[in-house]
This record gives structure tokens, sequence and C-alpha cells, in this order.
């Protein structure tokens, strides 16, 4: 019976002991969804709301089109409120103006009617880089607010016109159009531009992942350079945009 007694004893404090410390293990054991160096992916789409700044002088009733971005992005984590985006956006834009048009060859004169509206339809791809900077740790919040900050390249891929002569309703050009930027970098339609946001997450902390919704601004640092069909135009048109996202990180 004592020897009963005092294995049970033993037992109590040996049982405590083993959970503590198999407790210990899984802990150790469990990989730090946060560390620095950690991979995520971001993914996220949403409208765009743009302006356009055109020349006075030709033009008159410039507007914007509906457009809408798609975006990748990587994440790395640099700190506890640091992280690096690195991504790729497929970005859609269109305007639309009443301006002058001239068919090949023929010339027009500058006499104020603006009979032609022209509208444009342009498609991008966009590599933006920058650094997301949160006002709170990930790990240790259910949601966490952030900034955003950053530069990336942009590449006109494709731009397509519709032109139509006001007085008669008559479409005179529907194809393709010349649209590159004022200032080349590196290659033809190419150039740069600066973009900044705010963004709100839920996190999903037993994974790492979160929701995320986000208001970015970006802003071209060359004017777009609209030359329609075999130089019917010459137009230099300063770009604007608001892009508004919800996306996921996983």
């Amino acid at each position: 019976m004592r020897l009963s007694i005092k294995k049970v004893s033993h037992l109590k404090k040996i049982v405590p002991l083993c959970f503590f410390s198999l407790t210990l293990l899984v802990c150790h054991a469990q990989p730090d969804l946060y560390r620095i160096g950690k991979i995520k992916h971001r993914i996220s789409v949403g409208p765009v709301v743009s302006k356009y700044k055109n020349n006075s002088l030709h033009t008159i009733n410039t507007k914007a089109k509906p457009g809408f971005c798609l975006s990748y992005k990587t994440e790395v984590f640099l700190g506890k409120k640091t992280n690096l985006l690195l991504g790729l956006d497929y970005f859609n834009q269109g305007l639309s103006f009443n301006g002058y048009y001239s068919t090949p060859g023929h010339t027009y004169l500058f006499d104020k009617t603006f009979s032609y509206k022209h509208e444009l339809r342009i498609q991008e791809f966009q590599l933006p880089i920058g650094v997301k900077i949160a006002f709170n740790q990930e790990k240790v919040h259910f949601y966490t607010p952030y900034l955003m900050l950053g530069v990336g390249v942009r590449y006109i891929f494709s731009s397509y016109a519709i032109i139509t002569n006001d007085s008669t309703g008559n479409t005179v050009y529907d194809d393709k159009a010349s649209v590159d930027f004022q200032y080349q970098f590196v290659a033809k339609g190419l150039n740069a531009f600066f973009h900044g946001g705010l963004g709100i997450q839920s996190n999903f902390r037993k994974t790492g992942g979160a929701a995320f919704f986000e208001i970015i601004y970006k802003y071209g640092i060359s004017r777009l350079h609209y030359t329609g069909f075999q130089n019917s135009n010459d137009l230099y048109i300063k770009d604007a945009h608001i892009g508004i996202s919800i996306g996921v990180r996983f």
C-alpha cells in the first residue's frame, strides 16, 4: 500500500513535467509565420478612377472612362512592421475628348470646332516595387492598418481608338492607335510612375494570411503621347489614377 502511494506521488510530479516539456517542444517546432524573410503572395482586383489633363488649345471635354487593375504581388517580411512588396499589375484605362482629326496626307485648321470625338482605351503591364509600413504588429492584432510607398515601371502594350465625326455621327476610325510616352525609358512605350496608398487588413494569424482593402494613388512621371493613326494627332496627356481594390494574402 505504501509502495502504491509512493508511486502515485511520483506520477503526480512526473506527469506535469512531461506535459510542460511536450508543450515546449511543440511551441519550439511550430514555424514563425511572421519571421524576417518570410514570403507571402497577394492577389487583388478593383476599379480605377482616372484624371487626365489634356491640351486645352487642341481639345475640349476630356473625360475619364471606367478602368480597372488586376494585381499580383510578392510580400517579403523585413521586420515587425515593415514589408517589401514586388508585383505585376495588369492596368486598363481609358478616356474620351473632343478634338481634331486629319486623314493621312491632309491637314486641318485650328478653328476651335473640335468636331471629332476620340475614345481611347490603353492597356499596360506595370511592375511596382514598394514598402509597406504597418501601424501595429500583425502577429498580435486582428486588424492592421498600413501605409504603402514606392515606384514602378509601366509598359503600354496595347492602345485602341474610336474616332467619330460629331456633325455626321459617322465613325472615321476604329482600330489600333499609337499611344506611348513623351519621354521614353530604355524602350518605346516604357516609362515609370510613383505610387502610394493606404490599406487595412484582417489578419489570419493561424496561417499568416490576410484579407485586405486598399486605396492606391498612381502618378505617371511622363505624359502620354497620342499620335493617332499615321500621325493624325499629336497630343500630350497627363494622367493620374486612384485604384480601389480588395484582395487576399496567402
